[in-house]
């Protein structure tokens, strides 16, 4: 099992993506029968700060792995004395995951989104890496056409926290081995919403960028300032009572 660190009540996994990445795969080449489910979230600002309600913050507590999906992550993380590698998003993620099976023996799955924006998701993804297979692309959940696609990796984008829930609800009858929330990545992969600029992402602006394009997350932003102020509240708190003041 990858170490986590608690960021506000949530658990972060703080592993470099390298070695998620190998113990995901590593996973996978196991016979069927052999492999152990591994659940991938993506806790960002937002859903850590709506982690304040305790149902949401042990739902984000049962995945095996929880990458640190914002930068805002990162800098709670120092402020608290608990730092992480780096900035691991759930798009970059996703592709850097059907990158390295997509010359295996791995079948993917792509649930969620918009209609029809799964299946131009998974044709993207395919225009860059051919040899992916692909055995489920559908916005819609057809239980008895997923569980004989006998995918090994399910990619879901319903939105948080609908997404979470539904994986952790549905886990057991799903045959994938890995089964990942992935918010609005297949959106960006599909051309749908563009991403910011390589070095807009890299200074950690691309919530900025998101909210030009998107103007209408400006009240999502809210859940950042609330995550701020509960991590400057507890690093206080923290440092108050190393100086037992």
């Amino acid at each position: 099992m990858l170490e986590k660190t608690n960021i506000l009540g949530v658990g972060i996994t703080v592993a470099k993506e390298k070695k998620i990445l190998e113990y995901v795969l590593n996973e996978l080449i196991k016979p069927k029968k052999e492999r152990k489910k591994i659940i991938i979230f993506t806790p960002n600002p937002e859903q850590i700060s709506a982690a304040t309600n305790l149902s949401l913050r042990k739902l984000l507590n049962r995945a095996q792995i929880s990458l640190p999906d914002g930068v805002g992550v990162l800098i709670g993380a120092r402020l608290l004395g608990r730092p992480i590698y780096a900035r691991i998003t759930g798009v970059d993620f996703l592709k850097k995951l059907c990158e390295n099976v997509s010359k295996r023996p791995v079948i993917t799955g792509f649930l969620g989104g918009q209609p029809r924006v799964a299946k131009e998701c998974a044709e993207c993804l395919q225009k860059i890496w051919p040899e992916l297979r692909v055995g489920y692309a559908s916005e819609l959940y057809d239980k008895r056409k997923l569980i004989h696609s006998d995918i090994d990796i399910l990619f879901v984008a319903f939105g948080f926290p609908k997404q979470e829930k539904w994986i952790l609800k549905h886990k057991r009858e799903i045959p994938a081995t890995v089964i990942m929330a992935v918010g609005g990545a297949f959106d960006f992969i599909s051309g749908g919403v563009p991403r910011a600029p390589k070095i807009v992402r890299k200074f950690g602006f691309e919530w900025i960028f998101r909210l030009i394009i998107q103007p209408w997350r400006i009240f999502r932003q809210l859940h950042i300032l609330h995550f701020s102020a509960l991590v400057f509240a507890e690093a206080l708190t923290n440092r108050l009572k190393r100086f037992k003041i």
